[in-house]
């Protein structure tokens, strides 16, 4: 027999749970059944302890359904309380208490899809945990449906100058509720109200979020050399389209707030949101060398001069502004994309 070998359902060669959570699993098939009991007499006895526990373990995580369409943004999503402080908009950034804001406004546009969705997954949750109710099969269907469903809403507000300030107040509202619980550098007198451009930002988020599925992590917990690699590779092979790179790339920037690594962005993505993310990081760290900025830069210094990344840098400097004969070469992926940062979908 092999040690700790594991079949495709999660246990065992001896049928007990195994994996990561392989002793909670066990825990829990106490309540099911006891030794010497019979299955039919055991059941109804344990199963409300069995529902007590998991009640309890997701008492905590109440906005189940928020979660579940959150799950789109997460590849992007930012966590750093120092960003939450910045006065001027940030290029495609995305916050995570901006979905403070964003879902319960969405949401109330949406009939009765959430509240269909939360009844799901209340009915799961009696029997699993909610990190593994989330990326069922049934739960990734629901999720593309709140896409869906997300991007008809946000379409709609677009045409609509009344129903998208009254859709931004409500968005407002529960984002300062929520960031009353947190520390924020400056209070939340210094949070920036979401705006228009905020929601072309989500909108195009949300539209290229499948894109990111393939790219196996989130760009913020990526060191400098591996999110470059993420880049090269995804440019190389066109597996992402160039405006989720870009997204996706802006992210790790504003985590890493290297401007090493903003010109070796603009090197690798030629494209109007890298530009002016790029842009802004160069601009600010002027700041900070002045010291007229608290924001400071994460990561454990310059980029690592990796293969070909000196060459990255030389001709980002060189050109000042994203390469026009890499967005022109016949062939190339990036060919012919239009001007992004001109519209408000990426500031």
């Amino acid at each position: 027999m092999i040690p700790n070998a594991t079949k495709p359902d999660g246990t065992g060669l001896d049928g007990a749970p195994t994996g990561r959570y392989g002793a909670f699993r066990r825990f829990l098939s106490r309540f099911d059944r006891r030794p010497g009991a019979s299955r039919t007499a055991d059941r109804p006895a344990g199963l409300p302890v069995r529902a007590m526990v998991l009640g309890l373990l997701s008492s905590r995580r109440q906005a189940h359904t928020r979660r579940l369409w959150a799950r789109w943004l997460e590849p992007v999503m930012l966590r750093d309380p120092a960003l939450l402080s910045v006065a001027d908009p940030l290029p495609g950034c995305i916050r995570v208490l901006d979905t403070a804001g964003w879902w319960p406004a969405l949401s109330r546009r949406m009939d009765d899809l959430p509240a269909t969705v939360q009844n799901r997954l209340e009915n799961r949750l009696a029997d699993g945990a909610l990190d593994r109710v989330l990326a069922s099969p049934e739960m990734v269907n629901w999720a593309e449906s709140l896409r869906d469903r997300s991007l008809t809403v946000l379409d709609a507000l677009r045409t609509d100058p009344a129903a998208l300030a009254l859709f931004l107040e409500e968005a407002n509202t529960h984002r300062m509720r929520a960031a009353s619980a947190l520390a924020i550098p400056g209070g939340v007198v210094a949070l920036r109200p979401l705006d228009g451009a905020d929601v072309e930002t989500l909108t195009t988020a949300l539209r290229l979020s499948d894109s990111w599925r393939m790219l196996g992590g989130r760009a913020p917990d990526m060191e400098i050399d591996e999110l470059l690699a993420c880049v090269r590779g995804a440019m190389a092979n066109d597996s992402v389209p160039p405006e989720a790179m870009a997204l996706f790339a802006v992210a790790g920037l504003y985590t890493r707030r290297d401007p090493l690594l903003g010109a070796a962005l603009r090197a690798l993505l030629p494209l109007p949101l890298v530009d002016a993310a790029a842009a802004w990081l160069t601009a600010h760290s002027e700041e900070r060398n002045g010291s007229a900025s608290n924001l400071p830069m994460l990561g454990s210094g310059p980029a690592p001069a990796d293969r070909g990344l000196r060459d990255l840098f030389e001709a980002a400097r060189r050109s000042g502004d994203p390469s026009p004969a890499l967005i022109r070469r016949p062939g190339h992926s990036m060919a012919g994309v239009a001007d992004l940062s001109g519209t408000q979908g990426l500031r």
